[in-house]
Formats: structure tokens, C-alpha cells, sequence
């Protein structure tokens, strides 16, 4: 060859930079001052990944993903809560049921719906907010003549009870159950102007009250989860059995 160097002094060579090699790695395990040992060893998986299992970021959990057997709402629901679908469906519909059952006893129906509607947007219970922030508890009982149902909290100026979602999922954004220490007790609807119902003049058009604000009346940046119109194309009705029996409405 032209290189002057045949195929035995190429393996030779080879064979002693492995050799050379070798005698350094061997050597690193003696001259280590600590007496650690310094030999390369190949990597070696941790147990989790033995396992066949996640590692996972402190702080964080994981769980596995369940197909739903059907495309179907209730198959979906109970696929994406598992064991925690009862629950949450019971917490979601409880007002509702609780209402209804006020209603049946009281023979007082109280609902939030769009004049044009024939049916209700959501119940009104005695647990249910009003646009001046306290529950309808806090209001004078409705008598059947009267819809002005005065709010009776000392220094309260509302004159009438005006039903205002106060739960997240009224307005179809049930997405912020799933935020990291997310509490629904803060939760509040808002106006376009980013203050919330709180912030607002009870009485006429609801101007604001926060400072440095001209939002002239409270025109909701939401939609009712029911029927998709905003909170002021909604009224609050009181009615016995008998008128909705004569409106057609449900009993």
C-alpha cells in the first residue's frame, strides 16, 4: 500500500490503542485518591423505567387514559371522571333538584329564563345568588302578587331579586374545575368592563361601581350554559302553580 503499512501493522496498532485504553481504565480504579471507583460501567435504568412505569415530576400526578366504550355524553363523562363521576354529577345537579322540590312543596315556582322561553334556563332555590350578591334566602318571601321580592340585608339598597349564575358551570365554563387550586367560592360573573356583578350598582341599569370605570351598565361577558343568550336577555320569574298550568309552563 501506498501508506507503507500492511493489514497486520493497521490490527496491531488498533489492538493497542484498545489494549491502551483498557490499561487507562484500569488504572483510573487504583490512582483515584478516594478510593471511589472511577471504571466506566454502562447506564443502567432506574427502577421506575424497569418497572414499565411513568416517572413523574414531583407535585404532579398521573392517570391513565380510559377510552369511553361509546361516543356517547354519558359514556365520555364517565371516562374522562371515572371513579369521581357520581360525585360530580350530584354536586352539578343538586340545586336544581333542590329547587324543584321547594317548588312542589312551597307551590311557589321560581325560574330563570328568556321571556320568549316556554321552560326554564335554571331553578331558583333558596341557595341561589342574586345580582346584589346574597342568596335568595336573604330576600323577603315571594307572597303571589308582588315579583319585587326586596333584599332584607342590613344596608342592602336591592329592591328586587334578580337571579345571577354563581357557579362556573351556569355558564358553561366548566373547564376551571380542572385549575390547580381553583375554588368556586370566588368564582363571580362578570361584566365586559372585567368587574364582576359585586362591583356593580344594584339598582338601574347597574352602572359600576369601581374606580375609574365608565362601563355605563353591567352587560355580561357570558352565556347562559342552557340556551347561549347573556344574563340580561334573562328575567327572573315568580309564579305559583296555577299561573303556569294557565302559561303552559312545566309543574
Amino acid at each position: 500500500m501506498s501508506s507503507g503499512q500492511g493489514p497486520g501493522k493497521q490490527k496491531a496498532k488498533t489492538q493497542a490503542v484498545v489494549h491502551e485504553s483498557n490499561q487507562t481504565i484500569r488504572g483510573s480504579k487504583t490512582d483515584n485518591t478516594s478510593g471511589a471507583s472511577q471504571a466506566l460501567v454502562p447506564h443502567q435504568p432506574s427502577q421506575a423505567q424497569q418497572q414499565n412505569t411513568m416517572l413523574v415530576p414531583k407535585g404532579y400526578t398521573v392517570k391513565p387514559i380510559v377510552p369511553a366504550e361509546k361516543a356517547e355524553l354519558i359514556s365520555v363523562a364517565k371516562a374522562m371522571h371515572r371513579e369521581q363521576f357520581g360525585a360530580r354529577v350530584k354536586e352539578l345537579f343538586d340545586p336544581e333538584r333542590e329547587a324543584a322540590l321547594e317548588a312542589l312543596q312551597t307551590g311557589i315556582y321560581i325560574g330563570w329564563r328568556c321571556p320568549e322561553y316556554k321552560w326554564d334556563c335554571i331553578r331558583v332555590g333558596v341557595k341561589s345568588k342574586c345580582f346584589c350578591g346574597h342568596l335568595l334566602a336573604e330576600h323577603e318571601r315571594f307572597t303571589g302578587t308582588s315579583v319585587r321580592v326586596p333584599c332584607v340585608v342590613a344596608g342592602c339598597q336591592c329592591r328586587a331579586y334578580a337571579f345571577i349564575p354563581s357557579r362556573p358551570e351556569d355558564v358553561g365554563e366548566f373547564w376551571l374545575r380542572k385549575r390547580r387550586n381553583f375554588d368556586p367560592s370566588t368564582w363571580r360573573a362578570k361584566c365586559r368592563c372585567k368587574h364582576n356583578h359585586e362591583e356593580h350598582n344594584v339598582g338601574g341599569s347597574h352602572s359600576c361601581k369601581a374606580g375609574g370605570c365608565s362601563c355605563p351598565g353591567f352587560d355580561s361577558n357570558f352565556l347562559c350554559a342552557a340556551c347561549d343568550k347573556h344574563w340580561e336577555q334573562h328575567q327572573t320569574f315568580f309564579e305559583t302553580e296555577a299561573h303556569r298550568k294557565e302559561a303552559g309552563l312545566p309543574y
